[in-house]
């Protein structure tokens, strides 16, 4: 079993530095750098790729505090409605998910972009994973998901203040993630129909956290299932919803810069294809006309 152990912590004048928050900054950091290497390797703007990235960890971190107020601690957030403004307070993973859907809709409506979003965010979602590793490390340090009782080699043995030898499912995820990152690495080694790699990252993390959750102990539940089983559900069908409409997506996945041509590379199997390098702001709503001067193709 492994030892309990206190999170470690620096403090520099009137600042306290956690090493949950090392560890996520770790994780912001690597995943950036990632889905800006998967961005070149695909062909896209490395600039968009940052800026939605920004967008992305924002409303991130915004709905994951708000999620975490209103669903996992609505009588603290009743007695302080304050506590919504503090978003260093608290903080839930699928919040996160959620918030962070909404950030990259806000930078996709606000660039106009066309169907070549799904590009961009597949660049993000194949990184995210590696990310999630550090923020899940982080967890595990701060023992934010302590589980059932248990006498598995990987219980943590807690104090009886903390209530005994118990799972701690942030260590049990960080383990789990590994299998997500397998997933991750397997659908990038070729070419995939536009978010296809989003779809199945979804599909493959949702029935894990679904699973977990009902080893989690202090979580409140809604009859019966927790907010992030029933946001697994969600997530686990949106996913599928993607995969089924990635086909018709790479008819119209050509993002402007790149031609219709023998040069586009395209995987027969998945329906996938990676588009050609985009330097435009407004890809989508870019038109090309062939040199015949025959009709116009929609990008």
């Amino acid at each position: 079993m492994i030892p309990y152990f206190t999170q470690p912590k620096w403090e520099l004048g009137p600042f306290t530095i956690h090493a949950f928050g090392v560890l996520v900054a770790i994780g912001i950091l690597l995943g950036t750098h990632l889905a800006d290497r998967r961005s070149v390797k695909m062909g896209l703007d490395p600039n968009v790729t940052a800026r939605m990235v920004i967008w992305v960890v924002l409303g991130g971190f915004i709905g994951a505090h708000l999620v975490e107020s209103l669903f996992y601690s609505p009588r603290q957030t009743w007695q302080d409605p304050i506590r919504l403004l503090k978003i260093w307070q608290g903080i839930s993973s699928f919040g996160g998910f959620l918030g962070a859907i909404v950030g990259a809709l806000w930078f996709i409506k606000r660039e106009r972009m066309g169907v070549e979003r799904w590009h961009y965010l597949d660049a993000i979602t194949w990184a995210f994973p590696f990310a999630w590793f550090f923020g899940r490390c982080g967890c595990s340090v701060a023992h934010d998901h302590k589980g059932i009782a248990s006498d598995f080699f990987l219980a943590v043995k807690f104090p009886p203040s903390m209530g005994g030898t118990r799972l701690d499912l942030g260590i049990i995820e960080a383990l789990l993630t590994l299998l997500w990152i397998a997933s991750s690495l397997l659908l990038g080694r070729k070419s995939r129909a536009p978010g296809y790699i989003s779809g199945v990252l979804a599909t493959v993390y949702a029935p894990i956290r679904f699973g977990l959750d009902f080893l989690r102990t202090d979580d409140r539940r809604y009859m019966g299932l927790t907010p992030g089983q029933y946001a697994a559900i969600g997530l686990f069908l949106f996913g599928l919803w993607i995969i089924y409409h990635s086909r018709s997506l790479a008819e119209h996945a050509l993002v402007p810069g790149a031609s219709s041509g023998p040069e586009e590379r395209s995987d027969s199997k998945t329906g996938g294809s990676e588009p050609q390098r985009s330097h435009g702001k407004h890809a989508g709503r870019q038109k090309a006309r062939s040199k015949s001067g025959k009709g116009k193709r929609r990008h």
